[in-house]
């Protein structure tokens, strides 16, 4: 029988995968998942003889070499595990996603004012959730569009375990009162371009809390929020006091290269794949949440198995109806 070495002195690539298909159970789809050359063309090669690019034919041979080498490891009776590929949707540790984590820890180690922007979707709901349960101390709050101060203090005062009466300057000295005596507290407030409804008291309030007691506070939004921060809502809207102290991290979203990284771990066709990275770069339209979202219907759609074009196409107009 031809060895590996001399089929890849002779050329003959199509017999080693057609090898590795009916010996091995390395399917054309997982090979097109690991080298990111459709399993179309690699299907024409085996069983047409249609050539392929020489950067793409190399790419192959490198993957074949890397199969092999497994098998060699673990021996003839050990035959290499076929690809266990991911059949749900997780947490995506993406360059953005631990850069923000660092900026967070940043900002609660010093003590700071911070401000998280990005577009609807780009993950600042997922990072400071995220943050909140893996740093004791972290105080996510939500705000509403209904939200006025009284109902923001109560709220904080909530997750602090304590209860406020009295006016809202009551009520706001008693936590400042609360949290100069503690060290291991940082306000997260989300959405927090709500915190503008009515007035712009509520971002002073935080402001006073912060001067008085050093609490580090993060205020997570949209471009919304940064406009309100830089420019406040009008004349008599002067945020100025808070702007010069805040330190800021914004969000870009993902680019296709990582997301092309982090669909490698699951069993998608490369015209799929190339869709759902164009999603997930598309900021404008949902980004990563809305790529994520898309993904976890086509896992459902395709059972374990590959998800196609046609089970992206299905998806996408799955979430345009709900």
């Amino acid at each position: 029988m031809t060895n590996l070495a001399e089929n890849r002195e002779q050329g003959n690539l199509p017999e080693e995968l057609r090898r590795l298909r009916d010996s091995e159970g390395i399917t054309f789809a997982a090979l097109a998942n690991r080298t990111g050359i459709s399993r179309t063309a690699i299907s024409q090669l085996v069983n047409q003889g249609l050539r392929m690019k020489p950067e793409h034919e190399q790419k192959l041979w490198d993957a074949i070499g890397e199969i092999k080498g497994a098998e060699d490891r673990l021996g003839p009776d050990k035959p290499a595990a076929p690809v266990q590929y991911k059949t749900r949707v997780e947490l995506f540790e993406t360059h953005e996603f631990k850069e923000a984590m660092g900026w967070c820890s940043y900002v609660w180690t010093k003590r700071k004012m911070g401000v998280l922007v990005g577009h609807p979707g780009s993950g600042k709901t997922t990072i400071l959730r995220h943050f909140a349960q893996v740093q004791p101390g972290v105080l996510y709050i939500e705000a509403w569009p209904q939200m006025r101060v009284g109902d923001m203090l109560e709220t904080i005062g909530r997750a602090l375990g304590i209860s406020l009466r009295g006016n809202n300057y009551h009520k706001t000295q008693a936590l400042i009162a609360t949290l100069a005596a503690r060290k291991d507290v940082l306000i997260a407030v989300d959405e927090a371009e709500y915190l503008a409804k009515w007035d712009v008291d509520k971002f002073e309030v935080l402001r006073k809390i912060w001067d008085n007691t050093g609490t580090p506070v993060i205020l997570c939004g949209t471009d919304v929020l940064e406009g309100m921060l830089t420019r406040g809502r009008g004349r008599h809207d002067n945020l100025a006091q808070l702007y010069r102290r805040k330190v800021e991290l914004k969000l870009n979203g993902i680019d296709r290269t990582e997301t092309r990284d982090i669909l490698r771990s699951y069993n998608v066709e490369p015209g799929a794949a190339e869709d759902l990275a164009g999603i997930a770069a598309d900021v404008k339209h949902g980004g990563m949440g809305t790529f994520v979202e898309i993904l976890d219907i086509c896992l459902e759609a395709a059972e374990g198995g590959t998800i196609t074009e046609d089970i992206l196409a299905s998806a996408r107009k799955y979430k345009l109806m709900y």
